[in-house]
């Protein structure tokens, strides 16, 4: 318990500061496939794969009644301006086409746009009908987590090869799960932007360009802020980001990003710092993540933005989709609603002047205050 508590003042204390008490909540993984649906699921157990992961049994495409129940308990909390609750929503633009790329014998990598993926999961329902309404709210504002949520070079290169795993897993319309032997950063594929030769960096580059325009395309203006899959994103890219447009980017205190086969570099940073193309760099310092085996109550987050707040930090609250996630249980939608209504009331109730703000406005004030 003390170690936890010197662990959150300490990465609070270095970094740009601000009196106001700033909540933002960022929630990764929107739009992008993960587990189908609980048939599937049931197939994979049956088959003698283990899942001990809880993405794998609680993750999947956002329904109609995640969104609307989701946007009920934000709006039910308003902040000291009024302001209803915010969640930017960090979005994977696009998921993999699985009939193209079988039909081009794993050769060629093919997408849809997410929107089209919603539609094919739930015909019956607009559910991006939905997303525009939490848009027009302003409760639900999408950024930028990549083109999709998997590093399509090395999971087409083990398909080709074969891997009786993969192109099981590939049957079933699902990405890799985690793969026994994989260096740490590989597990699951689920690293965009991992790589381990100069020739794959082409594909990653023309990645960020398409799936920044597929942004604009979907949602009609461009991303500001960006959140790397699993962390891992080069340096080398961010110029590319910066000319894209993207102002912001999440990085982690220790950023990791790929050198050679299975190396990785480190470059530490806080806060405010500023990079290539106007770049500016952000961290995240609390975690909300009821779904997770692990979790241990909003008591633990509640510490979490106090040292925040301690040490004039807005309290950047890092959360992921399957937390509100239905489709396979809605026993899991169900105890993380609950979870995020207890904490929400719970913020105001103990900061009645707190402010709940979207990612680029906070990061926009922060900004103008360097």
């Amino acid at each position: 318990m003390l170690r936890q508590i010197i662990k959150n003042n300490i990465k609070n204390i270095p970094g740009w500061r601000t009196t106001r008490k700033i909540v933002v909540i960022e929630c990764d993984d929107w739009g992008g496939i993960r587990m189908p649906s609980r048939k599937v699921y049931d197939k994979l157990i049956s088959s003698g794969l283990k899942l001990p992961g809880w993405f794998d049994r609680y993750d999947t495409m956002e329904t109609y009644d995640d969104l609307e129940l989701l946007f009920e308990v934000l709006q039910s909390v308003k902040g000291s301006n009024g302001k209803s609750a915010v969640m930017t929503a960090f979005t994977n633009v696009a998921n993999p086409n699985f009939s193209k790329i079988k039909s081009s014998g794993f050769c060629e990598y093919h997408y849809e746009h997410f929107t089209e993926t919603l539609n094919r999961y739930y015909p019956d329902y607009n559910v991006f009908q939905l997303w525009r309404e939490g848009i027009s709210a302003g409760i639900f504002v999408p950024e930028y987590h990549g083109r999709e949520h998997v590093n399509v070079q090395l999971w087409l290169s083990r398909l080709r090869d074969g891997d009786k795993n993969l192109l099981f897993l590939f049957d079933q319309e699902t990405l890799p799960l985690e793969i026994s032997g994989d260096i740490q950063h590989v597990e699951g594929l689920r690293a965009e932007f991992f790589f381990t030769s100069e020739d794959q960096k082409p594909f990653l580059i023309d990645s960020i360009k398409e799936g920044i325009s597929l942004f604009q395309e979907i949602f009609g203006g461009s991303p500001q802020v960006f959140v790397p899959g699993n962390g891992i994103f080069h340096p080398e890219f961010e110029p590319i980001v910066a000319e894209c447009g993207i102002e912001f980017i999440n990085v982690n205190r220790s950023a990791t990003y790929p050198k050679g086969v299975s190396k990785m570099k480190y470059k530490y940073f806080i806060t405010g710092q500023k990079g290539p193309g106007g770049l500016v760099y952000y961290l995240r310092n609390c975690s909300f993540e009821p779904s997770s085996y692990s979790y241990m109550g909003i008591g633990h987050v509640l510490d979490q933005i106090a040292s925040a707040f301690r040490w004039g930090k807005p309290a950047t609250i890092s959360t992921h989709r399957v937390n509100f996630a239905g489709g396979l249980d809605p026993a899991n939608r169900e105890k993380g609603l609950k979870e995020l209504k207890k904490l929400l009331n719970s913020i105001v109730g103990k900061w009645p002047e707190v402010e709940f703000m979207n990612s680029c406005d906070a990061l926009k004030y922060m900004r103008s205050t360097l």
